[in-house]
């Protein structure tokens, strides 16, 4: 289910197109993303599957140091 997921966003930074799979992570377009998987029980690429069919935006692909940057940028500290 990763894979597909992977394959569904693009398999490269949405923001400077690092395509590395061990440097990549599933960003929250609009923050958040701590507070959802803490909530969701199961599989969790099997809850972004379901998700990515209702909300295509929701989420993308970042590399890791994109993905701090925008953090710290977006002040998305983790609570």
């Amino acid at each position: 289910m990763k894979q597909a997921v992977y394959d569904l966003l693009g398999r490269k930074c949405a923001i400077c197109g690092f395509d590395d799979m061990r440097a990549l992570q599933i960003d929250h377009v609009n923050g958040g993303g701590v507070k959802e998987i803490r909530a969701v029980k199961g599989n969790y690429y099997k809850f972004i599957l379901k998700e990515l069919i209702s909300y295509p935006n929701k989420y993308q692909i970042l590399c890791a140091n994109c993905n701090w940057i925008k953090r710290s940028l977006n002040n998305e500290n983790r609570k």
